[in-house]
Parts: structure tokens; sequence; C-alpha cells
């Protein structure tokens, strides 16, 4: 730790949950403040905008206080591991409530609020937060002694707080907005194979057939295998509607084969399987085929028909023979054209993975320098030149 820096607790350099008496003693009942719901607060949003009011008297009683410059940190399971947290500003009248799941932190003077709300949106902080959380499950709560107890270094000069949140917040906007431009870059890379994808089937050229999902093949279900019967370590995967469901020591089905999700959120999914497995009553596999058909061109052509718009709104989204056997599918009736088809569709396939693999790591770089400078600014290390 640097000279002219010292660590605290964060009951002693913070006062937890202000009284709300000092709401009474500056308002009448019938003053407006602001009102700010759980679903309000942003997640790692340092400045929220408060846009409801109720009256004083409506929210004094059941609700949580805050005021001007504090910070509000949700405190129960899911909010809190997914960072909501922000600093009240520009309150109405100066005065805030809201959900009684808040914890509010008020510097006693030593700190300012934005580098405590730093401190606060570490990673680390949440990590070691859930797991002192108490309660039962859907419940559970940061306890209190651990928000007291946390101890939080900083310097001992406001300047140089100052300082470090100004640096922070020049790193934290270049790091932003290098992500956005990552992540359009990786909407590009699929929207470039999605497009080419659309452009092969667009422009059917002669020899092509036109024929609907029922004139080709049939869709067949799988066999029924329960959870509990799958082995952890089984020799052959198990497929069901959404893909992989776990493993087992025998299979159903093995070669080439065009398999579809029947059930589930991902029910329409195609996969060309070139192993063995056992499918179950949760998927389709292609049989009775009545054209000629390469296995990976078809799986390729029924993606492209995107069958999940065909499935049935139940509890459970269902797709069957019935709600796909008018879907039109367009194809060459060559199996050497189908071939060349795929060749293409591979190649462009494998090297929009291989950008999508570079941007997801620049993506995930990018994160962890995030953690670095918070780690850093935590340790006096944080410099202009660093």
């Amino acid at each position: 730790m640097k000279t002219n820096w010292q660590i605290k607790k964060l009951g002693e350099v913070c006062e937890i949950k202000p009284p709300k008496k000092e709401a009474r003693d500056r308002l009448n009942d019938d003053d407006i403040v602001s009102f700010v719901p759980m679903e309000d607060l942003g997640i790692l949003t340092k400045n929220f905008i408060a846009t409801k009011e109720r009256p004083l008297k409506e929210v004094s009683g059941s609700y949580t206080y805050f005021s001007d410059n504090d910070v509000l940190l949700a405190k129960i399971t899911p909010c809190f591991e997914n960072g909501k947290i922000g600093i009240a500003r520009n309150l109405k009248n100066g005065i805030g409530f809201g959900s009684s799941e808040y914890i509010i932190f008020r510097s006693r003077g030593e700190v300012i609020p934005d580098y405590l709300y730093y401190y606060l949106a570490r990673d680390q902080f949440r990590q070691d937060g859930k797991k002192a959380m108490t309660g039962a499950v859907g419940h559970k709560r940061v306890p209190k002694d651990f928000i007291e107890n946390q101890k939080i270094p900083y310097p001992n000069s406001l300047p140089e707080q100052q300082r470090i949140v100004a640096i922070l917040e020049e790193a934290f906007a270049a790091i932003a907005t290098a992500k956005e431009k990552t992540e359009k870059n990786l909407q590009n890379a699929r929207e470039l194979f999605a497009s080419y994808l659309q452009s092969v089937f667009a422009n059917p050229g002669d020899g092509w057939e036109e024929k609907t999902l029922g004139e080709c093949f049939k869709l067949k279900s799988g066999d029924n295998i329960t959870s509990k019967m799958m082995i952890e370590n089984g020799k052959y995967p198990v497929y069901g509607g959404n893909g992989i469901a776990g493993m087992y020591n025998k299979f159903n089905l093995s070669g080439s084969n065009v398999i579809v999700g029947r059930v589930g959120a991902l029910c329409g999914n195609v996969r060309h399987i070139e192993e063995a497995i056992w499918l179950t009553d949760n998927g389709f596999k292609i049989t009775d085929c009545k054209y000629d058909f390469d296995n990976a061109f078809l799986a390729y052509l029924l993606n492209l028909k995107n069958l999940r718009n065909y499935a049935r709104q139940a509890a459970q989204p269902v797709i069957s023979n019935s709600s796909l056997e008018e879907v039109l599918l367009q194809f060459p009736k060559s199996l050497k054209d189908q071939k060349s088809i795929v060749t293409k569709l591979d190649a462009l396939s494998a090297e929009t993975k291989k950008l999508e693999a570079i941007y997801r790591q620049k993506l995930a770089d990018l994160d962890e320098l995030k953690k670095s400078v918070l780690q850093k600014a935590f340790t006096g290390q944080l410099t202009m030149e660093n």
C-alpha cells in the first residue's frame, strides 16, 4: 500500500442505512420525493435517473430512504450478483425512497461517492458477497456484517480520489467504445454468413426442384430416455430437443444423419450428425426421403427455413410433421451440385467461426482489462501512465 493511503471498514467510512427521520425533519408529508423501485436501478450504472415521484407520506413507511450522493446497492439475489448499483443524484427535493432490498451507503467524508461506487462495483466484491449470502433459495441476501466489515483502501486526499475516478472513467469509456466496435464486428461476421446462405437459395439455377417438406421426407421421433437412465461418463451423446442432454452407453442412430429438435426453446434447430448417438423422443430424425439429399446440404437448407417459426406455442414449443409439411424447400436435384454448395458454405462457415472466436476473445480481453484497471485503482497503482 502506498504512503498517504489507509484501509478502513465500510462501516467506519460510511453511514449505512441513514435514518428516515432525516426526511421527515426536512419535508412535510405532502412534499414530493423521488421513488426508485428495483427495476429502475441500473446494472453497473453509476448515475441512474430517478423518473418516478411520490408524496413523502406514501413512501416513508416501508421503503428505504436515501438522499443525494448516497450510493444504492441491491442486497438480494440475483440483483446483487447482477451488479445493481448506482449513485443517487438530482433527486426531487434531494430525497428518495426505494426498494427495501437496497443497502444505502453515505460517506462520512473520507471517501467521495464515486470512489465508493467503483469499489462496490468490482467483480471481486460481488463474488465475495455471493459466498457470504444467507437465507432461503431465491431470497438470499448479503448479510449486514459482511457489508460493514468489508475493508476499503483509499488515499487520504480527496483530490487524489477524484483523480483516480477520472482515470477510471476515461479508461472505461475507451473500453466501452472498443467493446461496442468488437460486438458490431462479431454481428457483421455472423450476418455475412447468413446473407451468403440466403443468397445461395434465393437464386436457384437450372436443375433445381421446389417441393414441400412433406413431399421430400418424413420426420420420426427418437426413443424415450429419462435423465436417471443417462450415464455421466457414457460412450454416446444423448440428443434431445435443445441439443446434447447427457451421455448413454447405447446408441439408436449412427452414420450420417440430419436431426431436428422437436420440443423446447430451441425446437427446430437442425444438425448434421456423423457419429453414433442416442436420439430421444424430443428430437426428430429424417426418414423416407423421396429425393436424393446430401445430409450436410439438407442441414443448411432446413436451418435457413427457421423451423422454430412453425412451432405450436404451448407450454413448451413443439413442431410436428403436420406443422412442417407445407414448408417449401428449393434444392438442386444433383447430389454433385449439393456437395459443391456445401463445400463453399463450409469454407465460409469456418472463416466466420475463426472471426467470431477472435472477436469473442477480444471481448473477454476487454473485460479482463477492466478488472485489471479496477485492481490497480484500489492498490495505489493507477497513474496516468499505466
